[in-house]
C-alpha cells in the first residue's frame, strides 16, 4: 500500500456523527446505512448477468468511490446502539481501486456491484467477505484471514481469484460464479489455503484451472453441476489437498481438462457419479497416492482420457458401475497398480473401457465385481491383476474382454466367476492364471468362451475348477493348460468344447476330473514337422494330443464318458486312485495314437468305447486294478502295446478266443508278459480252462518266433502232448504204439527159424539166455526209455520187425522228452 493511499483515506475519514460533506449523496447514504447495519440498495442491475458495463446506467447516483468504501470498512463509524457491525451494499458501481490489504476490515456484503478494478484484500483480517452477483476484473486476497465465510457467488469475473494461503474459519463459496480468466492464470487459486468448513464450487463455470495444491478444507469440496473448460490442461490442480469431508463432482459435473488429486487425503468420499471429464488421448483423472477413507464412486461417469489410481488407498469401496473410460493415453484406461481398497471394487453393470484396466499388485479386501463389463484393447491384456490380492470374490460374469485377463500370481480368497464371459484376444493368451492362488475356485461355465490360451499352469486352487459347457479356441496350440496345477477339489469340464490341447501334465488334483461329453479337437501331429515340439513349461511331446495328463495325480475318478478326442488321449505315468471311465467315448487319434497310458496307475480302467479306436492303444507297464473292456476297446489295425501291463481283474464280454486275438495283435513280436498276466488273472478268478488256453497259446507263439529247428520241435510237442496241456494225448499215443506193437508181434507171419525156436516172432540173441517171450513186455521195454525190463536186449528183430522196434524206440524217446519238458514247464508255472 502506498503513502498516497493512506493520505487519501485519512482525508475522507468521516466525523463521529456525520459523513464528510464532500461525499456524494449515495456515499453519505452508505455511511448512514452502515451505522444502522442496514443494506443500501442503489438499484443497479445485476452486472453479472446484464451487459451494462460502461453504459450510462451507472451514473453518479449509483457510484461509490473505492476509497470511501475502504474508509468505511477500515475506519468504521460508530454504530447506532444495538446495530450490527456490517456493510451491505447493492446495485453500485465501485470506481477506483478497492485496496483493503493489510487491514482489519468490517464484515461486508456487496451485491450486484460492478468493480472497475480488482479488489485487493491481501493480508487483510476480515470477519465476513461477500461478493454476490458482482462483475469483477478479479479478486486478490492472498494470505487473508477471515473469521467467517467468504462468498463469491453468482459473480462474473474477468480475471482470477487469488486466495492463496488464506485462512478462513467458515465456508468459501463460489456457487454459480463464472470466470473468463486470461490464459496462464488460475481461475481460482486456493493453494495452501486453510478452510475450516466447506468449499462450495457448485455450478461454477471456469475457463482456467482451479488450484487447490496443498490446501486444507475441513469440510466438503463440492463441484456439483460445475462446468470447467480447460481443454488439454489441468482443470483442477489439487495435488496434496487435505479434505476433512468429501469431494463431490456430481449432478452433471462437466470438465474439459484433467482433474489432478495426486497425493490428496480425503476423510470422506470422492463422488464422481454421472460426471464427465474430457481430456482425450491424455490423462483425465489423477488419484495417484491418494488416501480416501470412505470410498470413491464414479458410477455412470464418462472419462475421455486415462484414469489413474497408482498406489491409491481407498477405504470402504470404489465403484465405476456403468462408467465409460475412452480415448485413453497409451491405451491405458484405468491405471491402478498397487491400489489398496479396504472394501470392494466395482467395474460392472455396463462399465466400458477402451483400453487396459491395469491393477497389477492391487490389494482389494473384499470383492472385485466385473459382471457385464466390457473392456476393449487393440492387443495385449484387457485386465491385469497379476500379483494382486482379493479378499473376496472376482465376479466377471457376462463380461466381454477384447484382450486377455491376467491373474498371474494373484491371490483370490473367494471364487473367480466367469460365467458366460467372453474373452477374445489378438495375442496367444485369453486367461492367464499361472502361479495364482485361487482359494475359492474358478468357475467359467454357462457359455464361457475364450479365443486363446486359458492357462492355470502351476496355480494353486481350492474348492474346484469348473469349465462346464465352455468353449475354448486356440487352434493348433495349447488351449487349456493346467500343467503343474495343485487343486483341492474337482476339475470339471463336462460338455466343454476345446480346439487345441488340454494339458494336465504333472497336475495334482485331490478330487475328480470330469470331461464327460466333452469335444477335444487337439493339436495335429504334423504341426511338429520341423522337429519334436517340446513344452517350454513342462518337458515332453505335446503335439498330436487332445488331452495330456502325463504324470498327473488324481485322488478321485477321471470321468471321460461320452467324450470325443480327435487326437491322442495321453495318460502316461498318471496316477489315478480310483477309476478312469471311457465308456461311450470316441478315441479318433490316428498318427499319434488313440490312447497313450503307459505306466498308468489306476484302480479301474473302463474302455467300453462308443466305436473302435482308430489309432494305437498303448498300455505298456500300466498297473490297473480292474480292466473293463469289450470289442470296441481295441483297434482293428492300429498298434496295441500291453507289455508290462498288470491288472487284478478283467470285467469283459469278450471270449477267450477274442482276447487271444487281441494279444496276438498286441504282440506282433512275441513277448510273454501279456500272456502270463492274462493267464494268472484267469487262474486267480477260477477260470482254469481259459488260463490253460492262454498258456498253450503263449507257448505256441514262443515257438513260432524261434528258429526253424526249434519251431519243428515245438510242433512235435504240440502234436504229442499239447505242450504239456494235453497229457491224455500222450497216453493215447503211447497205448496206440503199444497196442500196435503187440498186435504185430502176436499176429506177424514172420517167425524165428533157429532150431528149437520155431514159432517165436523174434529170434533170441542168445539161445540159452533169454526170458520167456512176452509181446507186451517186449513192446513196453522198447517204448519206455531209461527203464530196462530185460526184453529189449534179448531179442533180435529183423526185417519188418526191425522197423517196428525202431518206431517204438524213437516214439518212446519223443514221448518221454516232450512229457518231461512239458512237466518241467508246468512245474515252473510259465510257458
Amino acid at each position: 500500500m502506498t503513502d498516497s493511499h493512506v493520505d487519501s483515506r485519512s482525508s475522507v475519514e468521516p466525523t463521529e456523527h456525520a459523513p464528510p460533506r464532500h461525499w456524494s449523496a449515495p456515499e453519505q447514504q452508505l455511511w448512514s446505512s452502515f451505522r444502522r447495519g442496514q443494506e443500501l440498495n442503489l438499484n443497479g442491475v445485476n452486472p453479472a448477468t446484464t451487459n451494462v458495463a460502461g453504459s450510462n446506467h451507472w451514473g453518479p447516483d449509483k457510484t461509490i468511490r473505492a476509497e470511501v468504501l475502504a474508509s468505511l470498512l477500515i475506519h468504521s463509524p460508530p454504530r447506532e446502539p444495538g446495530r450490527p457491525n456490517r456493510l451491505i451494499l447493492s446495485g453500485a458501481r465501485i470506481s477506483g481501486l478497492l485496496d483493503l490489504g493489510c487491514s482489519k476490515i468490517a464484515p461486508f456484503s456487496l451485491k450486484n456491484c460492478l468493480f472497475e478494478e480488482e479488489p485487493l484484500l491481501n493480508d487483510a483480517a476480515a470477519e465476513f467477505v461477500g461478493f454476490t452477483s458482482c462483475l469483477l476484473p478479479g479478486l486478490s486476497a492472498a494470505r487473508m484471514t477471515c473469521s467467517g465465510p467468504v462468498w463469491v457467488t453468482r459473480c462474473r469475473i474477468a480475471g482470477g481469484v487469488c486466495l492463496e494461503d488464506t485462512n478462513v474459519a467458515g465456508d468459501v463459496i463460489f456457487r454459480e460464479t463464472s470466470f473468463e480468466t486470461p490464459s496462464r492464470q488460475f481461475s481460482i487459486d486456493l493453494g495452501g489455503a486453510r478452510i475450516t468448513s466447506d468449499l462450495d464450487l457448485d455450478q461454477l463455470v471456469a475457463n482456467q484451472a482451479i488450484h487447490l495444491h496443498n490446501a486444507s478444507i475441513s469440510g466438503d469440496i463440492t463441484f456439483t453441476g460445475a462446468n470447467l473448460d480447460c481443454p488439454g490442461a489441468w482443470a483442477i490442480s489439487g495435488s496434496q489437498v487435505n479434505v476433512g469431508g468429501s469431494i463431490f463432482f456430481t449432478k452433471n459435473f462437466r470438465c474439459h481438462g484433467a482433474v489432478n488429486l495426486e497425493g490428496a487425503k480425503v476423510d470422506g468420499k470422492v463422488i464422481l457419479t454421472g460426471a464427465q471429464i474430457v481430456r482425450p488421448d491424455d490423462i483425465a483423472l489423477v488419484l495417484d497416492h491418494t488416501l480416501v477413507r470412505l470410498g470413491a464412486q464414479a458410477d455412470r461417469a464418462r472419462f475421455e482420457g486415462t484414469v489413474r489410481l497408482h498406489h491409491a488407498h481407498i477405504g470402504c469401496q470404489i465403484s465405476f458401475s456403468g462408467a465409460q473410460i475412452i480415448r485413453c493415453a497409451d491405451k491405458k484406461a484405468l491405471s491402478a497398480d498397487h491400489l489398496i481398497v479396504e472394501g470392494s471394487v466395482t467395474l460392472n453393470k455396463g462399465f466400458r473401457s477402451e483400453g487396459l484396466v491395469h491393477m497389477h499388485g492391487a490389494k482389494i479386501e473384499c470383492n472385485l465385481l466385473l459382471d457385464e463389463a466390457r473392456i476393449l484393447t487393440d492387443k495385449g491384456p484387457a485386465l491385469t491383476l497379476d500379483g494382486a490380492s482379493i479378499g473376496g470374490m472376482l465376479d466377471a460374469d457376462n463380461c466381454d474382454f477384447q484382450g486377455y485377463l491376467d491373474l498371474e500370481g494373484a491371490t483370490i480368497t473367494g471364487p473367480v466367476s466367469l460365467k458366460a464371459a467372453k474373452l477374445a484376444t489378438n495375442s496367444s493368451l485369453a486367461l492367464d492364471v499361472r502361479r495364482a492362488d485361487l482359494r475359492g475356485g474358478i468357475f467359467a461355465t454357462t457359455g464361457f468362451s475364450a479365443q486363446g490360451l486359458v492357462s492355470l499352469a502351476d496355480a494353486k486352487v481350492a474348492v474346484g475348477v469348473d469349465f462346464s459347457d465352455a468353449r475354448i479356441t486356440n487352434p493348433r496350440k495349447k488351449a487349456l493348460s493346467s500343467a503343474g496345477l495343485a487343486l483341492i477339489g474337482n476339475f470339471v469340464c463336462s460338455r466343454i468344447e476345446v480346439d487345441g490341447l488340454v494339458d494336465l501334465a504333472a497336475a495334482v488334483i485331490e478330487g475328480d476330473v470330469n470331461f464327460a461329453d466333452a469335444t477335444l479337437t487337439g493339436v495335429p501331429l504334423e504341426e511338429a514337422s520341423r522337429g519334436t515340439e517340446v513344452d517350454p513349461f513342462r518337458g515332453g511331446d505335446w503335439r498330436g494330443a487332445s488331452l495330456r495328463a502325463t504324470a498327473s495325480k488324481v485322488s478321485g475318478d477321471v470321468n471321460l464318458r461320452g467324450a470325443r478326442f480327435t487326437q491322442s488321449l495321453v495318460l502316461d505315468s498318471a496316477s489315478i486312485q480310483r477309476a478312469v471311465y471311457l465308456d461311450s467315448s470316441r478315441l479318433e487319434g490316428e498318427e499319434s495314437g488313440a490312447l497313450a497310458a503307459r505306466s498308468l496307475r489306476a484302480a479301474m480302467l473302463s474302455l467300453k468305447l462308443k466305436t473302435r479306436p482308430t489309432g494305437a492303444v498303448l498300455l505298456a507297464s500300466a498297473t490297473i486294478g480292474t480292466l473293463v473292456d469289450d470289442a470296441n476297446s481295441w483297434p482293428e489295425e492300429g498298434p496295441i502295446s500291453l507289455d508290462g501291463l498288470r491288472y487284478d481283474l478283467i470285467d469283459t464280454d469278450l471270449t477267450i478266443e477274442d482276447r487271444l486275438r487281441i494279444l496276438r495283435h498286441a504282440t506282433s513280436t512275441y513277448t510273454p508278459h501279456p500272456y502270463e498276466q492274462l493267464a494268472s488273472q484267469l487262474s486267480s478268478s477260477g477260470q482254469d480252462e481259459d488260463a490253460r488256453k492262454v498258456r498253450l497259446a503263449a507257448i505256441r507263439r514262443s515257438y513260432e518266433a524261434s528258429r526253424p529247428l526249434i519251431r519243428a520241435w515245438g510242433s512235435i510237442q504240440d502234436a504229442v502232448v499239447g505242450y504239456g496241456y494235453a497229457p491224455f494225448r500222450a497216453l493215447f499215443i503211447s497205448l496206440l504204439l503199444l497196442a500196435g506193437s503187440v498186435s504185430w508181434f502176436t499176429f506177424t507171419p514172420l517167425a524165428c527159424d533157429n532150431p528149437g525156436k520155431e514159432g517165436l516172432p523174434l529170434c533170441p540173441i542168445k539161445d540159452n539166455e533169454h526170458p520167456t517171450w512176452d509181446a507186451w513186455l517186449y513192446s513196453a521195454d522198447l517204448l519206455i526209455p531209461l527203464v530196462n525190463l530185460g526184453h529189449e536186449n534179448s531179442w533180435d528183430p529183423t526185417g519188418a520187425s526191425k522197423v517196428i522196434t525202431s518206431v517204438l524206440i524213437v516214439g518212446g524217446w519223443i514221448l518221454t522228452t516232450t512229457i518231461v519238458a512239458a512237466a518241467g514247464r508246468s512245474l515252473r508255472g510259465r510257458p
